[in-house]
């Protein structure tokens, strides 16, 4: 069943046309988001070379953001979600998976997985006013129910619930705590999500789905809206670009629970960074929503992984939407309440480095220039050493309108921890004719591998260029330079010709169309009511298949055409009818 847009542009189209506005340089940033992340510790208590931080939660405590992820030797905070600062202990196991947080009679609480000791402080600035307050152990012993990916959640009563959950064959469990008796279990667990991998094609494994075993259900995390309970799990396992987080509702905090027919809620299946699963859902200080989440690179080792921020919005109905789409490209952190309906974070600034030409001082083997602007997180160029005067520079075809660049470096060689060798020290340029160069940014002894460099002003390139300043550890090395901005094509023409068609398997649907006239690349749109197109997959091709659907499910479609003059938003979407 095909419709041409005749009717309000629903909010997915309307995000794309609202972002030409002016932009405040202080606020844009990117994902995954910029920080310092840590080097990663192998079972050999050895350094490997590989960053990891995964599974974020977030709470605002006393006017301050206090992140937490699984595996870096502390946690991180802020005043405006944008320049963090870190912290650590000795004594506070940070190198595990899955924490949990929790403001409780204004103190904050921790724990992680794999070691239950419960902490506490009203002080989380200074790390070493932590203080062991309990043991959570309420069913260690009984078989299938260890708690691990833990959720802590203080109900506006002051009952304390704690989820969890992490197998593919055991479910996401909940129970009710009591804070007035050790934290120990007041109630009988309960069994709350299954695993449903032959309804919901999401569940299945597979960067595609394609795998059809059982999810790795993990992740548990909970909220409370308009008095409902909104219980996100996530699947299908953290290695895959499909990892996302699915959504059950329920008037109680132990359930019943009822499946969402839009889930999974926050979901990024393609693009430069993919996966937005097992993170958490909160308020920022001017009450705008946001899921924090886990991103996908998991090439050295299944768990390199980032972290991703996306806006969340409720419709009238309570339907909680996370908004993927753009969100591993330049976007403004609010300083006020928004409707996200109504506004878009998105500055609107293209990708100009894809499949443009890359040059290098020097390359390893399979590590060519190419692929620092192929625009995927999953390949990387190298050169053949750290040494000062190794450089990379991309070129734009011809001078483009240039607003950020992002460096985003892949630590190729580098076999131990975050110390002053491991660092990096460069020069970043650019130039029109690839003979005078000006400094766009000198960076000193920096360890944030995702840096978003965004001038005052845009500037005129054609070239953009890396240079080495100090000794690395390792050897230099970008997963991929991107440079956003505008080029002079103008925007590509409307879709036309779409298709659809669901297999035999109900699970999996093709979507094809007619390539769009100057287009570099589209972002398919999908959801489970015609106005409600939310969920989103940036491909470079004509046509994608996708597994993560429902049995039972009716879907629309839309295909939007984008290149580096902007984005056309498609003018006609498709039905397909369950089976």
């Amino acid at each position: 069943m095909r419709h041409i847009f005749l009717w309000a542009v629903p909010v997915a189209v309307s995000l794309v046309l609202s972002c030409s506005r002016p932009t405040n340089p202080a606020r844009v940033v990117t994902n995954p988001i910029d920080l310092d992340y840590a080097f990663t510790l192998n079972q050999g208590e050895q350094f490997n070379g590989m960053r990891e931080a995964a599974d974020p939660v977030v709470e605002v405590y006393r006017g301050r953001y206090y992140l937490f992820p699984s595996m870096s030797f502390g946690y991180w905070s802020s005043d405006d979600m944008q320049h963090w600062d870190f912290h650590t202990n000795d004594f506070m196991p940070f190198r595990n998976y899955a924490p949990t947080l929790m403001v409780y009679r204004d103190e904050l609480y921790w724990f992680v997985s794999g070691h239950n000791t419960l902490y506490k402080t009203a002080t989380p600035e200074d790390a070493a006013s932590w203080k062991a307050v309990a043991t959570v152990q309420p069913f260690i012993d009984q078989p299938g129910r260890t708690v691990h990916d833990p959720y802590l959640f203080n109900d506006e009563d002051g009952c304390i619930y704690l989820y969890w959950g992490c197998s593919q064959t055991d479910p996401i469990m909940g129970v009710e705590l009591d804070p007035e008796d050790g934290f120990k279990a007041k109630t009988e667990p309960t069994v709350l999500i299954g695993h449903n991998e032959k309804e919901y094609g999401w569940e299945c494994r597979g960067d595609k789905n394609q795998i059809d075993s059982p999810s790795s259900n993990e992740g548990a995390a909970l909220l409370k809206y308009n008095g409902r309970y909104y219980l996100q799990y996530a699947g299908p396992g953290t290695e895959f670009d499909s990892y996302g987080d699915g959504l059950y509702i329920s008037d109680a905090p132990l359930g019943p629970f009822e499946h969402c027919d839009y889930s999974p809620f926050s979901i990024k299946p393609g693009g430069w960074m993919t996966g937005a699963g097992h993170g958490d859902t909160f308020q920022d200080k001017y009450g705008n929503w946001w899921h924090t989440a886990s991103t996908v690179i998991c090439q050295r080792f299944i768990f390199e992984r980032r972290i991703g921020f996306y806006p969340v919005f409720f419709t009238p109905e309570g339907r909680m939407h996370a908004l993927t789409e753009w969100s591993d490209y330049p976007w403004i952190l609010p300083d006020r309440q928004v409707d996200w309906t109504k506004e878009t974070p998105w500055t609107g600034w293209m990708n100009l480095t894809l499949g443009k030409t890359a040059t290098a001082s020097s390359a390893l083997p399979y590590h060519p220039a190419a692929l620092a602007c192929d625009n995927t997180v999953k390949t990387w160029w190298s050169a053949e050493t750290g040494d000062p005067g190794e450089w990379l520079c991309i070129d734009l075809g011809a001078p483009k309108t240039v607003h950020a660049v992002q460096t985003n470096f892949a630590d190729q060689d580098f076999g131990i921890g975050p110390e002053p060798k491991s660092a990096y020290s460069y020069t970043l340029e650019y130039s029109r004719d690839g003979k005078r160069w000006t400094v766009l940014k000198r960076e000193s002894g920096t360890h944030r591998p995702h840096q978003l460099i965004v001038p005052k002003r845009a500037v005129k390139a054609r070239y953009v260029r890396l240079r080495n300043e100090a000794p690395l550890t390792g050897k230099l090395s970008v997963f991929d330079l991107r440079v956003f901005g505008f080029g002079p094509a103008p925007k590509p023409e409307a879709v036309k010709g779409m298709t659809v068609e669901r297999a035999a398997d109900p699970r999996r649907i093709t979507v094809r169309w007619n390539p769009s006239e100057n287009a570099d690349g589209y972002v398919l749109h999908w959801g489970v009511r015609e106005d409600e197109l939310y969920s989103s997959c940036e491909v470079y091709d004509s046509e994608v298949e996708l597994g993560l659907f429902s049995v039972g499910e009716d879907y629309w479609f839309r295909v939007d055409a984008f290149n580096e003059g902007g984005v056309t938003p498609g003018q006609e979407t498709i039905r397909t009818t369950s089976r």
